[in-house]
């Protein structure tokens, strides 16, 4: 039988000792070290992260008003536009163009209410508008007035739209000139604008003012007739 030496022994134990030590290594020191590496670099990103929230913090009252001030203006924003758009409101829109212009309207009609855009009520939750607890909904309503005028008054007309206290806009002006009579023949498309959900109450129109009868529909109306010098201009 072969005899093991003493030096042979000790070169097994070193053998046995490095091995040992890269286990060690492996197992032990290089996970600590990954796992120190992975903590330093995560504690880099909080640190950025942190730095970040510090600025906000810093900053948080100035962002509060301003909040405040965004919170306000969507409110103002909302107050302007109705509740609904009723055939009324329509009605005295043509209502207030006869007291300005000569113009006869032969038909007038009026589309269905139609949404335009929602904005669910959980995204106004989001914005701190407290108050609004249902989808805010924007409408719109066109309306075509069919009618018969000339140039000058057809402009009076325009101009009294425009200047309307309703959410609306023109749409499309569509005209044709009738030789036999030189009048004007066509059509002002307007489409109205409300908004529901915001809890605002329909206003309903104050008819007091305008005439009446069963002859016709609009009254009898105030026109501003076409003045000398505006003859023959574009």
């Amino acid at each position: 039988m072969k005899k093991t030496t003493a030096k042979q022994v000790m070169t097994y134990v070193l053998a046995l000792g490095f091995v040992v030590l890269l286990a060690v290594y492996f197992l032990v020191y290089k996970s600590y070290n990954d796992k120190a590496a992975a903590l330093e670099k995560s504690n880099v990103a909080k640190s950025q992260r942190v730095a970040e929230l510090k600025v906000f913090y810093d900053n948080l009252d100035t962002y509060n008003k301003e909040i405040e001030q965004y919170q306000a203006q969507i409110a103002a924003w909302l107050d302007e536009f109705p509740a609904d758009v009723k055939e009324e409101d329509i009605i005295v829109l043509a209502l207030d163009t006869e007291k300005t212009a000569v113009v006869g309207y032969t038909n007038i009609n009026i589309n269905g209410r139609e949404a335009l855009r929602t904005i669910p009520a959980a995204t106004m939750q989001l914005a701190k508008m407290e108050n609004l607890t249902q989808d805010v909904i924007f409408v719109e309503r066109t309306v075509s007035y069919v009618n018969i005028t000339d140039y000058f008054n057809l402009k009076k007309c325009v101009e009294t739209i425009n200047n309307s206290t309703n959410r609306l806009t023109i749409s499309n002006i569509t005209y044709s000139k009738n030789e036999e009579t030189g009048e004007l023949e066509g059509t002002i498309e307007v489409t109205f604008y409300s908004v529901r959900g915001t809890g605002k109450e329909y206003v309903p129109q104050d008819l007091k003012e305008y005439e009446s009868g069963l002859a016709n529909l609009f009254g009898t109306a105030t026109v501003t007739e076409e003045p000398d010098s505006e003859e023959g201009a574009e």
